[in-house]
């Protein structure tokens, strides 16, 4: 098993996954407050968890591949957005996985939208390759002083 087909297969699920329109959620039995994305194509296997406090919009989340039954690959990811930054959010992950871009398994460097581009989605990878990687990404106002509207910390590795 080479790194490549995994990032490969990553890319595929992910297009499918959370920040695809219409994507199918599901709750997890043994787990409460958690849902799930599952996406399988042959020996491959990537399921996306996570879970939100509603009280204080504060989430959590693992995205691990596995190949034939065992792990590969692991992106764990934290933090908290308002409910009101969550669809661009979803928009600017579907930018990067549409593109096939890996940058930290998140977003994209900057993403900008609004007419009058009201917001900005910002990811700051301090590693960045598909083996190891780390980083924040966070939404912001492009004016008001750049008032945040949410963040998350990320990291994963390749289990290979």
């Amino acid at each position: 098993m080479d790194i490549a087909r995994v990032q490969a297969f990553f890319f595929k699920a992910m297009v499918e996954g959370y920040a695809a329109q219409g994507s199918k959620k599901t709750k997890v039995a043994d787990m409460p407050g958690y849902k799930e994305i599952r996406f399988q194509d042959g020996d491959f296997l990537l399921v996306d968890r996570w879970c939100v406090n509603r009280l204080t919009e504060k989430s959590v989340g693992t995205t691990t591949i596995w190949f034939e039954n065992e792990p590969v690959w692991v992106m764990h990811y934290g933090g908290v957005y308002a409910e009101s930054a969550v669809a661009m959010l979803k928009r600017a992950l579907a930018k990067s996985y549409g593109s096939y871009s890996f940058v930290g398994g998140r977003g994209p460097r900057v993403y900008v939208e609004g007419t009058e581009k009201m917001f900005a989605y910002v990811n700051h990878p301090r590693l960045n390759d598909f083996s190891k990687f780390e980083g924040r990404e966070e939404i912001r106002a492009v004016e008001n002083d750049g008032e945040q509207f949410g963040f998350h910390e990320y990291w994963g590795m390749s289990l290979l």
